[in-house]
């Protein structure tokens, strides 16, 4: 019996009718031909099945060195450095990072120091970029204590960051501080590297 007369199965009165014996031999054929691929170095399906089931995982295609981690997706920090807000630095400041792996920022911490009596000014976010592509909803300001390190249930799904983009931060303080005063700031992004 062929595989087209399958289809019509309405005359078979039992199991006895059908010729396993053809689908049989043509599994040992796809077994043989899978098995002479694997020696070849090939990554294959096992067992006949598709998906991830049947794939040989990827630990097992790259060797292992001492003391280097596998690649893989892992949570780590990004660093934006730190400035300051001063009598002459201006109400406008940003921070920037470059990742030099992929990337895709899940959580943005904001530090704020200040230092003398006129270090009073409200500091806001009033943008978040990576590359070319602002990842805020609106064009308001959010206040920079929205990503405080106390601050919880703020996590953020950002687009991806392939190496070598520019992620920036753009603060913003309402007033200057004067004299000597200051009010310094930094950032850290926690997300996905992978490699």
């Amino acid at each position: 019996m062929d595989f087209d007369d399958l289809a019509d199965m309405s005359d078979l009165d039992d199991l006895d009718d059908l010729d396993l014996g053809s689908l049989e031999i043509g599994a040992r054929k796809a077994r043989k031909r899978r098995q002479k691929a694997r020696a070849r170095g090939a990554m294959v399906p096992s067992g006949g099945g598709y998906g991830r089931r049947g794939m040989v995982p990827g630990r097992r295609l790259i060797p292992r060195v001492p003391g280097v981690p596998m690649p893989g997706a892992r949570l780590q920090p990004l660093g934006f450095g730190a400035s300051a807000f001063t009598a002459a630095s201006g109400l406008i400041l940003t921070l920037q990072a470059q990742p030099q792996r992929p990337y895709k920022g899940q959580r943005l911490v904001v530090d704020i120091t200040r230092t003398g009596a006129t270090a009073t000014g409200l500091v806001t976010v009033t943008r978040l970029d990576i590359g070319t592509t602002n990842q805020l909803v609106s064009s308001g300001a959010l206040a920079a204590a929205a990503f405080a390190a106390t601050a919880f249930d703020v996590n953020l799904q950002l687009d991806p960051a392939t190496p070598g983009i520019i992620i920036t931060v753009q603060f913003a303080i309402s007033v200057a501080p004067g004299a000597a005063d200051r009010v310094d700031f930094s950032a850290t992004m926690f997300g996905t590297a992978i490699g």
